[in-house]
């Protein structure tokens, strides 16, 4: 029976030492109603992803008779179906990528963007002056910058690439917290468990001023089962039971002991006195006189919170300040009219329980989580959810899977039996067949050595009849049912799991490359309610760790990370404005991201066969998330059309240089031919001829704008021949008028 959880919502004062024992014990009969079964339970499905048999759940095939028979051909053994399952999703996990990025949720943060937007178009609209000055040929003394020709389009412009400063050193925090905690390593573990068991747990907090982040084992965890609830750090209570060595006791909790209880935990350590789990097994029995149990308790209480109002003498006008529960109004105040109006909201505490009576460490949380802009919305410390428990019992994919595990080993084992007992088929001989003064390894030797049996027909007592020569069929027809079963059995649980043959790479050669990415699409979305309700857990562990930095950094922090270039980035954070920020999460779609990522990298092959250096182009493969990659491709974009502007001026040049060497070539052409033609006219003149031979035809050319020439010239030159033998006949025939 349930003890009745004590009022939380009463004042300070009143939360005595017993008001927190009674507190935790209520909590921990909550926790017990059936906790030993549980956890049961969880432990068999770690035990049977690791192949253990256990021998109750074969009873029936081993023991058909109610009696186990010694000596069996066969042993019951695990064909693993399940555990291949999981690794693949582990695997599948390790390689998916993890983008998340930080915002500023503070109420300030749109007004903050219009102001450096209006700043940065007004700047624009002085550079803007500035570039027509300069083009007017004035002198400005500041340099003339490419802008865009309206201010809206700048708006727009600044509006897309806009980040809130506040945002990019919560990035920076961000990144470094999770190298620094090794986030990924153990997002890896809670995962496993989530498979596993179907609940994964986490633990948030800060240690020594840093921010510290663990996965609890799910056996390890009990909290508020509120059928609502989603996740666990939304509830009213949580509770973690470790089991420890007495000197890891007082080396973590020894300030809050006396020396009588410090030597209660090392006496009581090995005399068994201490409670323990008695279902544990196998190495956790050997050491249970050992351990001590330590249960860590968090649950939400309520605090009142008063807000008192008066009259400032001094300026006369109203204040209001906050003051702690308890506080009473100085009679100063009381005559400027102060009142207190109180507010409760929620405030978590902490509790430790040593064995079953040593109670500690009882008192408000060290580090509330509490919102900016809503004091009451407090958070646990302790995070986690369950795969599949609305309004049933929760269940896990190995779960799903035991059934075709024991299926599996039993038809196995029966296969086994079968190939044991098959003895093929076998001849039936008498005996007395065999010749008289051969042993029987004679006999058989000659029978498989030659195929024929020697028979001496002499013998006393031979005859042919059919006795002699018959055979016995011990050969097993069932084996290839038992095959047929387990081929169905294995497909069945591909279909139930989602993660089929083509998915595991388990292609034939009557599979078409359609069909089989079909198959892998298909298999992708039966597994994609998991990546879901695991990335609700990721995102709230990041957000409670960017939460907690703020308490962890309150003096600021200095620190640095390595990029995934191998770069190293430093930060800074002045605390004040850090403290002040409502950060968010945003956590993208992984499965997207792996789409878009394939996409992409094809595309860079592409860009591979175009003529993109392959060294940019293994950069933009090797790019962990679509937006590294992006950047990767505009990069290459970018250098692509530098050098293709470069090519087309050295182009440009080229051809120029091609028209003036041609356009030199005619005008040569044109001189040789006009210095031909005076020389010609000059040797007709000397010799008296009456007209100079027509030049030869110029050099054929290849250009339009050449035979153009060409012709005009021969045009010219022509009539240049024609008139000269107009004057020659003319002054010929005065000649002869002169010597008449």
């Amino acid at each position: 029976m349930y003890s009745e959880i004590p009022n939380q919502r009463i004042p300070q004062a009143r939360k005595t030492k017993q008001w927190a024992i009674d507190t935790m014990e209520a909590f921990f009969s909550i926790a017990e109603d059936g906790i030993t079964n549980r956890k049961e339970e969880l432990r068999k499905l770690y035990d049977y992803y690791n192949g253990v048999i256990y021998d109750d759940d074969y009873r029936y095939v081993v023991q058909p008779y109610g009696k186990t028979r010694k000596n069996f051909p066969s042993k019951m053994r695990n064909y693993p179906l399940i555990k291949p399952i999981i690794d693949l999703l582990l695997g599948e996990k390790a390689k998916r990528p993890f983008n998340y990025s930080v915002t500023v949720q503070n109420s300030d943060s749109v007004s903050r963007m219009e102001e450096e937007k209006k700043g940065a178009v007004l700047e624009s609209m002085k550079q803007a002056f500035v570039n027509e000055m300069n083009a007017m040929g004035m002198e400005t003394g500041v340099p003339s910058q490419e802008q865009p020709q309206l201010p809206e389009e700048l708006a727009r412009m600044f509006e897309r690439s806009y980040t809130d400063t506040r945002a990019i050193l919560g990035q920076k925090g961000m990144n470094y917290i999770l190298q620094d905690c090794h986030v990924h390593e153990k997002l890896q573990k809670a995962w496993f468990h989530f498979l596993v068991a179907g609940e994964a747990y986490t633990e948030r907090g800060v240690k020594n001023s840093n921010v510290f982040y663990d996965v609890l084992n799910p056996l390890d965890v009990d909290y508020d089962l509120d059928p609502d609830l989603d996740y666990v750090e939304d509830g009213d209570w949580a509770m973690v039971t470790k089991y420890m060595h007495p000197s890891s006791v007082v080396e973590k909790w020894g300030r809050d002991l006396t020396p009588e209880q410090i030597d209660e935990v090392f006496q009581s350590s090995g005399s068994g006195s201490f409670a323990y789990d008695s279902t544990f097994r196998n190495r956790q029995e050997e050491l249970r006189d050992r351990l001590v149990r330590v249960r860590i308790l968090y649950w939400q209480s309520m605090q009142r919170t008063g807000f008192m109002s008066f009259f400032d003498p001094e300026t006369g006008a109203m204040e209001m300040i906050e003051v702690e529960d308890g506080f009473r109004i100085p009679k100063e105040l009381k005559e400027f009219g102060a009142k207190i109006t109180w507010e409760w909201h929620n405030l978590v505490y902490q509790g430790v329980c040593i064995e079953e009576d040593m109670y500690i460490n009882m008192r408000p949380f060290d580090n509330q989580r509490m919102s900016i802009n809503n004091p009451s919305k407090n958070k646990l410390p302790i995070n986690g959810r369950k795969y599949s428990d609305i309004n049933s019992n929760n269940i896990s994919l190995v779960m799903l899977g035991i059934p075709y595990q024991l299926n599996y080993n039993t038809y196995k084992y029966r296969l086994e039996l079968a190939i044991a007992r098959s003895k093929d088929i076998i001849a039936q001989l008498d005996i007395n067949l065999i010749p008289k003064k051969w042993d029987m390894d004679k006999f058989m030797y000659y029978v498989e050595g030659t195929g024929i049996a020697w028979i001496d027909y002499n013998k006393e007592g031979v005859k042919l009849s059919p006795q002699h020569q018959s055979v016995l069929d011990l050969s097993m027809k069932t084996m290839g049912t038992y095959v047929e079963l387990l081929n169905s059995i294995q497909m069945e649980w591909e279909r139930v799991s989602g993660v089929n043959r083509q998915r595991m790479g388990g292609m034939t050669q009557y599979d078409g490359k359609a069909t089989s990415q079909q198959a892998i699409v298909q298999s992708a979305h039966t597994t994609e309610d998991l990546y879901r309700k695991f990335a609700g857990i990721e995102q709230r562990d990041l957000q409670a760790l960017l939460d907690y930095s703020k308490e962890a950094w309150i003096s600021g922090k200095e620190a640095q990370y390595i990029l995934p270039d191998g770069a190293v980035e430093f930060f800074s954070i002045d605390p004040l404005p850090y403290l002040e920020s409502d950060l968010g999460i945003f956590v993208s779609d992984a499965t997207k991201e792996l789409e878009k990522l394939a996409l992409m990298r094809e595309f860079g092959m592409g860009m591979l066969q175009n003529g993109t250096p392959a060294s940019t182009v293994a950069d933009i493969v090797d790019s962990e998330n679509f937006v590294m990659m992006k950047d990767q491709i505009k990069s290459a974009e970018a250098k692509m059309q530098e050098l293709e502007a470069a090519q087309g001026q050295a182009e440009q040049e080229a051809r120029a240089a091609e028209l003036e060497m041609k356009e030199k070539e005619r005008n040569d052409i044109n001189i040789n031919l006009q210095l031909d033609r005076e020389n010609k006219i000059q040797v007709a003149e000397i010799n008296n001829q009456e007209a100079p031979p027509p030049p030869p035809p110029p050099a054929p050319d290849t250009s339009h704008q050449d035979r153009a020439v060409d012709i005009k010239d021969r045009e010219v030159s022509e009539k240049e021949r024609s008139n000269r033998a107009k004057e020659d006949i003319s002054r010929k025939a005065a000649n002869k008028k002169d010597k008449k």
